[in-house]
């Protein structure tokens, strides 16, 4: 007659429970990390950048919707974004216009678009992103070229992940002289811009 130890039995079921639970649970966890993806994104043209300033006399304003930029997002489940792994941003100097065009043309002097032609940003840093809501505060760190002159400079926008495109919007405070701008004048220098500029932008990314 053969005497079967039940004790034992249910022992070896409750550790058979316990290492499947234990790998049931380890799988849950792996998912989000298996499932994060690098995808790279395109600007399109209903992207836009404006330069803000003053002068002694009035306000003025270049501005420009021929740019391009490439961002990498990495994503997680449900298509949210984890990280900005990189971006790039390319402006040709001359495609930066005003209504005055005596003050255009002395932009483009001042910044030495025929010796220097493009404005440069790449990030040289994983950004940083925050969740809120239905937006994502992101901050990239990287270098900021102008006419020969490169400075590290931090950048912060809001993004927005639509199903079809990632919208980013931002502004940035930055001094002229920092790049060895002269700011321009006019009227026999009787009308002086200030050094202090601000650059609001708004970019829309597709795969």
């Amino acid at each position: 007659m053969v005497v079967v130890n039940n004790s034992k039995i249910m022992k070896k079921i409750m550790k058979n429970k316990k290492l499947l639970f234990i790998m049931i649970l380890a799988w849950i966890l792996v998912i989000p990390d298996t499932m994060t993806q690098s995808l790279t994104y395109t600007s399109t043209g209903d992207s836009h950048i404006t330069v803000i300033g003053t002068s002694s006399l009035h306000d003025w304003e270049l501005h420009s919707e021929t740019l391009m930029s490439e961002a990498v997002f990495s994503t997680g489940n449900g298509e949210t974004l984890e990280s900005l792994e990189s971006v790039i941003f390319i402006l040709e100097k001359t495609t930066l216009e005003s209504e005055r065009s005596r003050l255009q043309r002395m932009a483009h002097e001042e910044m030495d678009a025929e010796n220097h032609p493009e404005i440069t940003f790449r990030s040289n840093d994983n950004g940083t992103i925050q969740r809120n809501g239905d937006e994502y505060e992101v901050t990239a760190t990287g270098d900021l070229t102008i006419s020969g002159v490169t400075r590290r400079i931090s950048v912060e926008a809001t993004c927005i992940n639509g199903a079809d495109e990632i919208v980013c919007a931002g502004t940035k405070d930055l001094q002229m002289t920092d790049f060895d701008i002269d700011p321009p004048t006019l009227m026999f220098g009787t009308i002086r811009t200030h050094d202090e500029v601000t650059v609001e932008f708004r970019m829309v990314y597709t795969q």
